[in-house]
């Protein structure tokens, strides 16, 4: 069914794994979904969920770190890498947002996302950053930033950069994107995630002023391709005319209801 793994970094968040609940109610069964973590007190305590997903420790001591970690342990195989607050993955069906309810249909989404990704000659793909129907469209983008969930085909090498403790997401894609690769983000697929943020976008002063400082280290690494985001010096917006191509439609049997 799956021709891809699930893979969740996490740490310190044994009670509160919202994407292994989304999975597993859905029927998908453990050796598709790995959880990583970067401690081994972390892994004593993650056992409580050994019934649902595979648990892995490998140590870390960043987050971004931990993301390479699942690269290169689960390197040979498609990885839809995700964060481990994602409620749902939703899906554009006539101008409307439906969440895939079924292993079928979401295992039948992220096959197609593979192999469309590879028909346009690319090896990583993400989805549309915010679920709000309005803005999403039925195509594809290969000239963007992707963040939350990264599709990584099996044959992905490139890494993420560690000396970036936020907006690693960013950094690795402007990195593929000044030696032209292609970068896949699905407009009609959207993810519904708790990201512990307070009004402003951030649940702390850290991750805010870290943001600000990597949004400028980015723009002065990649001037060519970022430019901080207007009126939100913490985000980063491509400079980049976008490159679209049509998509693929994705069976949702949700949307049917």
């Amino acid at each position: 069914m799956e021709k891809f793994v699930y893979a969740i970094p996490s740490y310190n968040r044994v009670d509160k794994q919202v994407t292994l609940d989304y999975l597993s109610g859905m029927g998908v069964p453990k050796d598709k979904i790995w959880i990583f973590v970067q401690t081994e007190e972390d892994l004593g305590k993650y056992q409580r969920h050994a019934d649902r997903a595979t648990i892995v420790m490998m140590p870390a001591t960043r987050g971004v770190a931990a993301r390479n970690n699942i690269l290169n342990r689960l390197q040979g195989e498609n990885i839809v890498m995700m964060d481990d607050d994602v409620k749902a993955i939703l899906s554009l069906n006539g101008g409307k947002l439906v969440a895939f309810e079924k292993r079928l249909d979401i295992a039948f989404a992220f096959n197609r996302c593979f192999e469309q990704t590879r028909g346009l000659r690319a090896k990583v793909f993400g989805i549309y950053p915010v679920a709000n129907a309005f803005f999403m469209s039925n195509d594809v983008s290969t000239r963007v930033s992707i963040n939350t969930i990264f599709g990584f085909a099996s044959d992905f090498t490139v890494r993420f950069d560690e000396r970036f403790e936020t907006k690693e997401d960013a950094e690795i894609c402007g990195r593929m994107l000044k030696h032209g690769s292609r970068i896949v983000r699905f407009n009609n697929l959207a993810v519904n995630a708790d990201h512990r943020k307070d009004k402003n976008g951030y649940f702390d002063q850290w991750h805010h002023d870290e943001n600000v400082r990597s949004v400028r280290q980015l723009c002065a690494r990649f001037p060519d391709i970022f430019a901080p985001k207007k009126g939100q010096p913490w985000e980063v917006r491509v400079k980049l005319k976008d490159e679209k191509f049509q998509s693929k439609e994705f069976r949702n049997t949700a949307a049917a209801k």
